[in-house]
């Protein structure tokens, strides 16, 4: 505790610390990016850099995460760019004919609504958007017009370098949430193997409200990640299973000495999850190496009952886990820190796979 108040700096660095002060981190960042973005427009006098300002919170204000800051960012400049051409197009066709003007705008805002129930959806929204704003009714003035789009694009730019210097990653959170999950599937578990007084449904309900959050996490882990949504699908639906077994076990435990006995693989799930649990939150892939030993199949035994299937379920289950956590964790070692992402995306450079 002492060494950690020794440097507070690492509360800004350091994953663990960042995740754990989340909104305190997020808070300072967007203060201090609305603060550069101000001093700016003071310093130099930018026409209508209130745009500038209004982008920085569009940015940054409701996405903490990395990945789906420069999502937003890189979809709000591109939609700025089409909405400002689409613009200036419209400005210029006011001064041939007004009803040009707004038959140009209403095809494109027409095209926008279109585009903005698909993929890509925001981008197309904001070039509607920006059409209007910097096209008005075709009667502004084009320098105007292309002051605002100058002032979008330099906010965007803003919120990405604000986002990539206190960098909240979708990644980090992500892990640090399975890990949570692993450690209390496996607490859970063994509790209700050796009869011990134990919560099921406060504990369960944790479990599941992670893996809600772990959902919402999924497409910014992507954007910051080589993982496939199939990739963190599969991990999702491995954790549901656990959940729904570890529910069932719960009720049937107490009237099946299965989870007990000796021959239980109990202690070797309980480990392999707790180290999966420690490799997840200290980056460590060598401790998943082990495998769990072959579950006992309950169709050979003498009298198997439902908890021996359950048991023989789990295990499966959590070998199944631990095999996709040994193949991802590597990949999210290697995920590149937010400020050399975003470089590298600026100059165009190819992804590393």
């Amino acid at each position: 505790m002492g060494g950690r108040w020794q440097h507070p700096w690492r509360v800004l660095v350091v994953p663990y610390y960042l995740n754990r002060y989340a909104r305190q981190a997020h808070v300072l960042r967007v203060a201090l990016a609305f603060l550069a973005g101000l001093a700016l427009v003071l310093a130099t006098g930018i026409p209508h850099g209130g745009w500038m300002l209004v982008t920085i919170l569009i940015v940054l204000g409701g996405v903490p995460h990395w990945g789906g800051v420069r999502r937003k960012a890189l979809e709000r400049m591109g939609g700025s760019l089409l909405g400002a051409m689409a613009g200036l197009a419209a400005i210029l066709l006011h001064g041939v004919s007004p009803y040009l003007c707004y038959a140009w705008m209403l095809v494109v805002v027409a095209l926008s609504c279109w585009h903005a129930q698909g993929k890509g959806g925001y981008l197309a929204l904001l070039t509607g958007i920006t059409l209007v704003i910097v096209g008005g009714l075709g009667d502004e003035p084009i320098n105007e017009a292309l002051w605002r789009s100058c002032n979008v694009l330099i906010g965007s730019l803003i919120g990405m370098a604000a986002a990539a210097t206190l960098p909240l990653r979708a990644l980090d959170s992500w892990r640090f949430l399975l890990a949570d999950n692993l450690r209390e599937a496996a607490l859970l578990y063994n509790r209700i193997a050796r009869r011990l007084p134990v919560e099921g449904d406060a504990a369960l309900d944790q479990f599941n409200s992670r893996l809600i959050r772990l959902r919402g996490l999924l497409s910014a882990v992507t954007q910051e990640s080589a993982l496939s949504h199939r990739q963190l699908d599969q991990v999702q639906r491995c954790q549901r299973s656990i959940w729904t077994l570890l529910d069932r076990m719960g009720e049937v435990s107490a009237s099946t000495p299965a989870l007990a006995e000796e021959r239980s693989p109990r202690r070797a799930i309980v480990r392999t999850l707790l180290r999966a649990a420690h490799a997840l939150r200290f980056n460590q892939p060598q401790l998943l190496a082990d495998s769990l030993p072959a579950a006992d199949n309950p169709a050979r035994m003498r009298e198997p009952t439902h908890c021996h299937w359950l048991v023989a379920e789990l295990s499966l289950t959590v070998e199944e886990l631990r095999g996709q956590l040994q193949d991802i964790l590597p990949q999210l070692i290697a995920a590149p820190p937010p400020a050399r992402s975003l470089v590298r995306r600026m100059r165009g450079a190819p992804r590393k796979s």
